[in-house]
């Protein structure tokens, strides 16, 4: 798939927009299969679903999976602070792709101007685990970073984990209205 070097905001036709939400709400479905629910030919379905893979709206299809079945049990979260040394020898791109590296990483936020420069969310079988992994992490690199905090949760806690949800808004292009929240 190729990706769009242009970073802003790309306008989509009506159908593009149909076909997007369709893969939102259902996931890899068939382009047989959304055709024929959306009155479109298969041909138009396949030909709107690689333009938006070119495009880079579409970079993949992930799994939705459910970590408890897989053995993940602990969710940590860390505030993570790199010290200047790290800043003089490594670029960004660089600290990237280590963080990418750790296998216990599924995200990974770089952020300025507070007290940490990056957030980072690990998953873990258990406690002992994560225990292990933070007292190497803070033993083996503590010249180069600092964890500001630290919260860890069961995952049986995670209320949604569903980055699709933030599409919503940017197609239907429609503010999302409270009517109430609680």
């Amino acid at each position: 798939m190729k990706k769009s070097a242009n970073n802003k905001k790309l306008k989509l036709t009506n159908n593009e927009k149909k076909v997007l939400m369709k893969i939102i709400l259902e996931g890899r479905i068939a382009d047989t299969e959304m055709a024929k629910s959306m009155n479109i030919s298969q041909q138009g379905v396949f030909r709107i679903r690689r333009k938006l893979e070119d495009l880079g709206i579409i970079e993949g299809y992930y799994p939705n999976i459910n970590f408890k079945k897989i053995g993940i049990n602990l969710i940590q979260v860390l505030g993570v602070k790199l010290n200047p040394i790290v800043w003089k020898t490594k670029k960004e791109s660089d600290i990237a792709s280590q963080l990418k590296k750790i296998p216990y990483v599924f995200h990974a936020y770089r952020i300025t101007g507070y007290d940490i420069t990056y957030m980072i969310t690990l998953g873990f079988r258990d406690i002992h685990q994560k225990d292990r992994f933070l007292k190497k992490l803070e033993t083996l690199f503590i010249d180069q970073m600092e964890i500001k905090w630290s919260y860890n949760f069961s995952v049986e806690n995670i209320i949604t984990l569903d980055p699709l949800s933030l599409l919503y808004e940017s197609i239907s292009e429609k503010e999302y209205s409270f009517e109430k929240l609680f």
